[in-house]
């Protein structure tokens, strides 16, 4: 890792405010991510539950790991995403935590979608 490279990661583990790019690109890795969970999840029970493949097999292993990965990407990329709109949103409630305000994004996306269709 080059001295340009690891001083942008600590410039973007200290600072707490993203870009609209940034969050962008935050956003669609995250749903790259769940995707790619999604099929890791279908592979596994595919030869686990039907081909009755042994659980020690170096490609069962392989396949977790790599979710495992996948898995844990998400869950600091939204901590992320949760710190820049706390640090956006001042009045935010502290007792609220970070599943809560992904439900609520969740809802508010879901009304966004409903007036969009009621539009056409």
């Amino acid at each position: 890792m080059n001295h340009r490279s690891r001083k942008s990661k600590i410039h973007l583990a200290s600072s707490t405010v993203l870009t609209d790019k940034e969050i962008a690109l935050l956003s669609r890795q995250i749903r790259y991510n769940s995707q790619a969970i999604d099929r890791f999840i279908r592979v596994i029970d595919l030869l686990v539950n039907k081909e009755k493949c042994p659980k020690d097999a170096n490609t069962l292993l392989a396949l977790r790991v790599r979710m495992s990965v996948a898995i844990n990407e998400n869950d600091t990329f939204r901590k992320v995403i949760w710190r820049h709109k706390k640090a956006l949103d001042k009045t935010t409630n502290e007792s609220l935590d970070a599943a809560s305000f992904l439900i609520s994004c969740i809802k508010i996306r879901n009304q966004a979608l409903i007036a969009q269709a009621a539009r056409k």
